[in-house]
């Protein structure tokens, strides 16, 4: 969850210099969190970024110290719903030491930091940036196959009940696609900086690797974009096609009173209290029934024949 500032943030005091490598871990951290983690209360500002949710992608230098941001994918609020989120990581890189930084955990990187926890000796520092990277376009990836599925199940149901629910539906996919395109764009150029980094470019497997993950997140941008071009043509063709639909009934209605309204109109005729042609004879009425009958026979015909019902 997303964690409110304690009063005394601004009462840090120097932190004491930090190990010389390996990596550590902070969720949701407090003042005295990031202090015993060795960090300078100087940088406690890049802390409070992670804990805002709406925080985007991006990358500086500091001196010997690079601070990066990276959005992950993560389900929306409600387990049963079709909308997903985006939430920070931080990493700030220093030499051979690494530190990541989340407001609350993520279904992603859980297994990852779980195995890094468990590891004897921590690995470099620039392995772990790499196989970040490569996380992030995987969850992006998997995420993105989950909306599709969505879509295809939307669609099939679509045709079945074109209900309001399921334009809503369709409407939180298409809106989940959207926010996965600009996240992707933020993330496709944090990794581009990261890539130029010497601290990357002077390890050979490292940057190979970071350099797949950027293939992978353009390659995920890509889906996303055509993904949320599909959802937005779904949505615009089933709306035309409900209108069709209601157009098409407002004409059969229309028509079918048009055909019931010569014989109402005769019978309404000679229902009238008043003097009328022919009323004293016993063949009026079926002279008026078959003449109603006939004209509404007819119309129907040339009706049918249009197509109009």
């Amino acid at each position: 969850m997303d964690v409110s500032l304690p009063a005394d943030s601004h009462a840090l005091t120097s932190a004491p210099e930090p190990a010389a490598g390996g990596w550590q871990h902070l969720t949701a951290p407090l003042p005295a969190d990031w202090q015993r983690a060795g960090q300078a209360a100087d940088d406690w500002d890049f802390a409070q970024d992670i804990l805002d949710p709406d925080e985007r992608s991006w990358l500086r230098r500091d001196g010997a110290r690079v601070f990066i941001t990276l959005q992950f994918p993560v389900k929306g609020n409600d387990a049963d719903a079709d909308s997903w989120e985006q939430r920070p990581l931080g990493i700030i890189l220093q030499g051979n030491r690494i530190t990541t930084v989340l407001a609350r955990d993520l279904a992603p990187l859980s297994p990852f930091f779980a195995q890094m926890e468990h590891l004897s000796s921590s690995p470099e520092s620039v392995e772990i940036l790499a196989a970040i990277l490569k996380i992030l376009a995987q969850s992006y990836e998997d995420a993105l196959h989950q909306l599709n599925a969505a879509i295809h199940d939307n669609e099939q149901q679509l045709d079945w009940t074109q209900s309001n629910g399921d334009f809503f539906t369709l409407l939180e996919i298409s809106k989940s696609l959207t926010r996965f395109e600009v996240a992707l764009v933020g993330n496709i150029a944090t990794a581009f900086k990261i890539s130029r980094l010497p601290e990357i470019r002077d390890d050979l497997p490292a940057a190979q690797q970071i350099d797949t993950a950027l293939l992978e997140l353009q390659v995920a941008h890509e889906r996303a974009r055509v993904y949320a071009g599909t959802g937005t043509s779904m949505m615009d063709a089933y709306a035309g096609m409900v209108q069709n639909n209601i157009n098409h009934g407002l004409k059969v209605v229309t028509v079918l009173a048009m055909i019931f309204y010569v014989p109402s109109l005769l019978a309404t005729l000679y229902g009238v209290n008043t003097t009328l042609p022919f009323q004293k004879t016993d063949w009026i009425f079926w002279i008026v029934l078959g003449l109603g009958v006939s004209i509404s026979t007819g119309l129907a015909l040339i009706f049918r024949r249009k197509g109009w019902i």
